[in-house]
């Protein structure tokens, strides 16, 4: 599923027009009550940051977000260029596609 997204997120960057909505990778979503008091602190060096929340939070990493956008899902025709034929049938025959498979269309 991350390389689907992956590869969504790419070819949505290289999209006309999107220059200024580029989204770099790695990134991390931190949620929280708007009620909530965060307090955060930084290193010198910003290689280390800490949080401190007054009430329950939740952090999403990239793939989660991406795939909250839509980007993971895919086709099998992109899949068949993405996987080696021996892993794409494996996938397929212990059902590991079906969350990432768009749905075919009649």
């Amino acid at each position: 599923t991350q390389q689907v997204c992956f590869r969504n997120l790419v070819a949505r960057n290289q999209v006309a027009g999107m220059v200024e909505e580029k989204m770099p990778l790695p990134f991390i979503v931190v949620n929280t009550d708007a009620n909530s008091v965060i307090q955060c602190d930084m290193s010198r060096d910003r290689t280390d940051v800490m949080f401190d929340f007054s009430m329950p939070f939740e952090i999403n990493d990239d793939n989660t977000i991406l795939k909250r956008m839509g980007m993971g899902k895919t086709n099998m025709g992109v899949l068949q260029q993405m996987l080696p034929e021996d892993l794409l049938e494996y996938s397929q025959r212990h059902g590991m596609l079906d969350d990432i498979l768009s749905p075919v269309k009649p």
